[in-house]
């Protein structure tokens, strides 16, 4: 086999697998990411039920949300899943496939998604009120899910960013600590500050703002810790 060369990795799973293997890949699992212009590189699709299944079998995850998907011909974005869950998601991501891979910030997801933030007309003024001020008036959307990619692309290639999954954000309420944080803020059409012990907001539990339809996460990497 002269000329050719092979090349061992040894993954986080444990196994030695032979010929090359992308830093952002395992068996059974892939992150397509895209570079934007915002020095990030961001998860083309939301997470997948098919990818939080693995991290399921692998023991990453310890909540099973209910799933869409039929086998792998349609793969539908997880949703159900609480900010707890995402952040573990994102440990078992970052010890198995890459120690670089994060959530957005709320700031970091408005500037890559090409979402303008939606600024509902203010229902009346009295600070009293200011919870209620905007309820209902946060645009509509249609909540049946669709397989992901089923909302089209944006013009550096991320799909679904104006669809009806909205996406955990790493910014908490006030700023506090991850481990100490109440509520996290979720994007999407309009963003929306949800408790960490909530799964599923459609029917009510957000801190401010409409309810989003679902609720699923997209991971980011630093272009800078690109390989």
């Amino acid at each position: 086999m002269s000329g050719l060369k092979t090349v061992f990795l040894l993954l986080a799973a444990g196994a030695v697998y032979y010929g090359i293997v992308s830093p952002l890949s395992r068996p059974g699992i892939s992150l397509d990411l895209v570079t934007t212009t915002h020095n990030l590189s961001v998860m083309r699709f939301e997470v997948t039920e098919n990818q939080w299944r693995r991290c399921v079998i692998d023991g990453g995850c310890r909540y099973q949300p209910p799933l869409h998907s039929k086998g792998i011909k349609a793969d539908f974005p997880v949703t159900e899943i609480g900010a707890l869950d995402a952040f573990e998601f994102v440990a078992w991501a970052q010890k198995t496939i890459d120690p670089n891979l994060r959530l957005p910030t709320l700031e970091e997801w408005y500037n890559f998604s090409g979402v303008a933030p939606y600024r509902p007309r203010k229902l009346f003024t009295d600070p009293r009120l200011a919870w209620a001020a905007t309820y209902g008036d946060d645009g509509n959307v249609d909540p049946a899910l669709r397989p992901s990619g089923g909302f089209g692309s944006t013009i550096d290639g991320l799909a679904d960013m104006n669809g009806n999954v909205w996406e955990w954000t790493a910014s908490c309420v006030d700023n506090l600590s991850t481990a100490r944080c109440p509520a996290f803020y979720a994007a999407g059409v309009h963003e929306v500050l949800i408790p960490v012990f909530v799964r599923d907001p459609s029917g009510g539990g957000c801190a401010t703002g409409t309810p989003p339809a679902h609720i699923g996460l997209r991971l980011v990497r630093n272009i800078k810790d690109d390989i």
